[in-house]
């Protein structure tokens, strides 16, 4: 399997913890909290191509999110952090020949190494690591057990960050 998983900046929302956006609150210790919205694709092929209805490939787009926890250890002119991640890739629907739905929702545990360059107003950083996933599939909202699928593979991302404070809004690729 292979998910996509991009985010886009949006608006700090006051009321909530942590942003709508690939936001983090930091405190001074170096610890931060976060959460990130936006797209992700879905790329499985199920390999069962003999027994229609049923695709042979899942390769749909939806709105993902994620909440994130992580540690920056401040150095001169990078830093380094270490970022574990819950991630939920959407929820990719497809209609099916016999006016049925397909539904598999993927979703993840990754962490990550993170190097960032201390770039003035706007931060740029790195990150790999390694993804945790499982894919989930129902027709019609009845499970599918032969059809679910998990594995374990490398990430990797790019990104920038801007900071106000103890509140950063960062735009990334993962």
């Amino acid at each position: 399997m292979q998910c996509r998983y991009s985010t886009a900046s949006v608006v700090i929302t006051a009321l909530m913890l942590t942003a709508v956006s690939a936001t983090a609150v930091a405190d001074d210790d170096g610890f931060y909290i976060g959460a990130g919205v936006g797209g992700a694709s879905t790329d499985q092929e199920l390999n069962f191509a003999s027994a229609p209805p049923l695709p042979n490939v899942v390769d749909e787009d939806d709105t993902a999110f994620k909440v994130f926890a992580g540690y920056t250890f401040d150095l001169p002119l990078i830093d380094l952090a270490v970022e574990a991640a819950w991630n939920q890739f959407g929820e990719p629907e497809l209609e099916l020949l016999n006016d049925s739905e397909l539904t598999t929702e993927p979703s993840g545990l990754s962490a990550f190494g993170i190097v960032t360059l201390d770039a003035g107003l706007i931060d740029i950083f790195g990150k790999v690591g390694v993804v945790a996933w499982s894919l989930d599939t129902a027709i019609d909202g009845a499970s599918i057990d032969f059809l679910e699928d998990s594995g374990t593979d490398p990430a990797y991302g790019l990104g920038a960050a801007f900071g106000i404070g103890s509140v950063e809004i960062r735009a990334e690729y993962e």
